[in-house]
């Protein structure tokens, strides 16, 4: 985007493309070492199975690194831009993102707007005192790499690489000791933090209780006739494993059941949940069709474009005339169905635009789902 499109100084405050360089695979090998060797200090089977899995976790970890600044750097133009487009554009357009994506995201928005309703200013400022000491610590760290990429003694080995991992998890210690200045405020902000989300999810448990009672009721309903009639066929798999593996009669019949039970559970969550965005996209399209219609008769009165709409009375009276009630059905009716014949599921590139959405919103539904009607 060149900067002439660009309103006022944005051009200025935009946020520079980071880098999506692939971390290197022995750094983050050396910090796992590091956490580990700590680790073995205080529980040596903890230590144990982090050594096992260390190829499980270095991959993520070096892929979170690389797409993260490219998200970061997104989500900042699109904060930016919101922060200079007038109110009603800005409602017009959550308003459509409610008319198309409502029922795809019924967990997260639910959350927003249990947040809202529970202390949102003091959430922020709790975010606001984390991000600036994580900012800090960033930078910190950055400097800390850099030194112990030199080689200050001049034998042809990084510093850094010269380090045991028990003295580079207590020289990060320290740095991230030195970068918080103030623990106290910090300790509270988190704390903050996490009893609001233990509130927001307890709302959200009550108010998706039905969908897990829904679930369970089907499970019920079908479980005995189900279980009498695939029951055999699981236990037959069961008994096709190697003889010094093979369970006896009484475990494979309970393992069958459980699993049969276990399969009927997952399927009808996602059953219900399924009704359940079929609901919150008829109900958000309605919704965010009546934003999207606002925000455009307040847009058109506001650049006196009112007049160059034909077959409407002038002078415009919303009061009176059907123009914001055609506009926001219409809208609420294209995006219910987009969202129904899609499946709820986002086009590419929306798909990778809203991935860490879609990941918060699986995490919130699998908690939601699993409270203690949900296990049993």
């Amino acid at each position: 985007m060149s900067e002439h499109l660009l309103p006022g100084n944005i051009a200025s405050d935009a946020p520079q493309m980071p880098s999506t360089q692939l971390p290197d695979k022995e750094k983050i090998t050396k910090y796992l070492d590091a956490v580990t060797a700590k680790a073995g200090e205080v529980n040596p089977k903890l230590a144990s199975c982090m050594e096992v899995c260390k190829p499980l976790i270095v991959l993520p970890i070096q892929l979170i690194s690389c797409i993260t600044p490219f998200y970061l750097w997104c989500y900042k133009w699109a904060y930016l831009i919101y922060s200079y487009l007038p109110k009603n554009a800005t409602m017009a357009i959550f308003g459509i993102a409610l008319c198309f994506f409502g029922g795809t995201y019924v967990a997260s928005i639910a959350a927003i707007e249990a947040f809202r309703q529970m202390g949102f200013v003091k959430v922020m400022e709790d975010i606001a005192v984390v991000r600036k000491d994580l900012d800090t610590l960033a930078v910190a760290n950055k400097l800390d790499d850099e030194e112990l990429s030199k080689d200050k003694d001049g034998d042809g080995v990084a510093d850094g690489n010269q380090l045991k991992p028990a003295e580079l998890a207590q020289r990060k210690l320290f740095v991230v000791m030195k970068s918080v200045q103030q623990p106290d405020k910090l300790q509270a902000a988190v704390g903050s933090l996490w009893a609001a989300y233990i509130a927001v999810l307890a709302t959200l448990k009550l108010e998706f209780a039905r969908t897990t009672a829904f679930a369970l009721g089907i499970v019920e309903i079908v479980k005995l006739p189900i279980v009498r009639t695939t029951a055999p066929l699981v236990v037959t798999a069961l008994q096709m494993a190697p003889p010094d593996m093979r369970l006896d009669a009484e475990a494979t019949k309970a393992w069958s059941v459980t699993i049969i039970e276990s399969a009927l559970t997952f399927f009808a969550v996602v059953v219900a949940w399924y009704l359940q965005m079929i609901i919150s996209a008829f109900y958000s399209g309605l919704r965010g069709g009546r934003m999207f219609a606002d925000g455009v008769c307040s847009l058109l009165i506001e650049y006196n474009l009112m007049s160059y709409v034909p077959f409407i009375a002038q002078p415009f009276d919303p009061e009176e005339s059907y123009l914001d009630e055609a506009i926001g059905y219409s809208m609420a009716a294209l995006g219910f169905s987009f969202q129904f014949f899609s499946g709820f599921q986002l086009p590419f590139p929306l798909n990778i635009i809203f991935l860490p959405l879609s990941l918060i919103e699986w995490f919130l539904r699998i908690q939601i789902s699993m409270s203690d009607a949900g296990v049993h």
